[in-house]
């Protein structure tokens, strides 16, 4: 069983931050919205090949994310 909280909710995609690739070369990417929140992508997920960063900034997206020892953490993109 997890031991850390779910949430889901809609945010409006400010802008996507291509980070540094995972050890195993796995795209990551942090989302910063426009109410100030920051979220990352979580290392070595496969369905974050199928992001296109300019296709969601500035769009609303709803988000099923995390709480994470010091951010957010993006679980998948509805």
């Amino acid at each position: 069983m997890a031991n850390y909280m779910t949430f889901t909710n809609t945010f409006k995609v400010q802008s996507i931050e291509r980070l540094k690739n995972s050890r195993n070369g796995n795209p990551k990417f942090k989302f910063n919205f426009d109410n100030g929140m920051e979220m990352v992508t979580p290392t070595d997920a496969g369905w974050v090949y199928a992001l296109v960063p300019s296709q969601i900034e500035g769009t609303t997206i709803k988000i099923k994310y995390k709480t994470a020892r010091k951010h957010y953490e993006i679980l998948g993109i509805a």
